[in-house]
């Protein structure tokens, strides 16, 4: 376990794992973002917030839905848990699938805990002068939480290294958030997975999305040593393409579940299989490929 301060109240807590998560220490409330695996994975949070003088509410932001930063919501008893409204949505529909087939990173007893605030844009605590601010890319859910006093932007998955996670169709709309950071009167950019992040990284982050989007070979000193993240992505992107109709096709009868456990370890398939898994898949409902 790392951990550094960062500004004048920020602190960032990085697990062995390499995930972090960000505390903001305010005037009036303690700000999480994240909580990595489970309730023990926040005992060291637990722990570094009592040796502060002054107890404080403490409020927690999902920056979006994946396990590995929601798991320790249950931790905390009783806060209020700050995302995007669609982060609720994506959580409680994904949220015991991955819970059950990701049982050997469970860290501590998960009991699955939705947010209970939501915004649709932006929310803001003007007496912390700290903003959330819906940034789809990475997820339709992805949001960024901005300390203006501090000028710290945290960013969640949506910058990493070497290259992103694809989990949201629309590149469009994920080139237009990494602009957004880019270009954002932030001081210090921070990743859950990739420490502080620079503009170059950001360039690449960039580069990548946009090879992808118009179907370029990926130059594979850019892929690094995250083959199978973009094996991953070539081949999440062509769920991600049919999800809609599959969706459609089913009704009121589709079950995450169980579509999805057509599809695992993305990562491990080459991309002509995958096709070839897919099409089959799809000719069962009759959706053409």
């Amino acid at each position: 376990m790392d951990i550094r301060e960062i500004g004048t109240r920020g602190v960032i807590f990085t697990y062995g794992d390499d995930i972090s998560v960000y505390l903001i220490k305010g005037e009036f409330h303690f700000v999480l973002c994240d909580t990595h695996l489970g309730p023990l994975s926040m005992k060291v949070i637990k722990d570094y917030l009592l040796t502060q003088l002054t107890p404080k509410e403490l409020l927690v932001f999902n920056s979006h839905s994946d396990w590995d930063h929601i798991w320790g919501n249950s931790a905390f008893a009783g806060a209020k848990i700050i995302s995007h409204e669609k982060a609720k949505t994506r959580m409680q529909e994904i949220g015991e699938f991955d819970l059950n087939r990701l049982s050997k990173f469970h860290n501590g007893e998960i009991e699955l805990k939705y947010p209970n605030l939501t915004f649709s844009e932006k929310l803001a605590l003007e007496d912390e002068e700290i903003e959330f601010i819906y940034a789809p890319g990475h997820t339709i859910d992805s949001s960024l939480c901005f300390d203006r006093r501090d000028s710290v932007l945290f960013v969640g998955d949506l910058v990493e290294f070497p290259i992103p996670y694809l989990d949201y169709y629309d590149l469009d709309a994920f080139i237009k958030t990494l602009e957004l950071i880019k270009h954002f009167p932030a001081e210090i950019k921070l990743s859950a997975h990739s420490g502080i992040v620079s503009e170059d990284l950001i360039e690449r982050n960039l580069a990548y999305i946009r090879g992808i989007q118009l179907g370029q070979p990926i130059p594979p000193e850019m892929i690094g040593s995250s083959a199978d993240v973009h094996q991953y992505n070539v081949n999440n992107r062509l769920l991600l393409k049919y999800e809609p109709l599959i969706r459609e096709e089913y009704g009121k009868n589709f079950n995450y579940p169980s579509y999805k456990s057509n599809f695992l370890d993305l990562g491990q398939v080459n991309s002509d299989n995958f096709k070839t898994a897919l099409g089959k898949y799809l000719r069962k409902l009759k959706i053409s490929f």
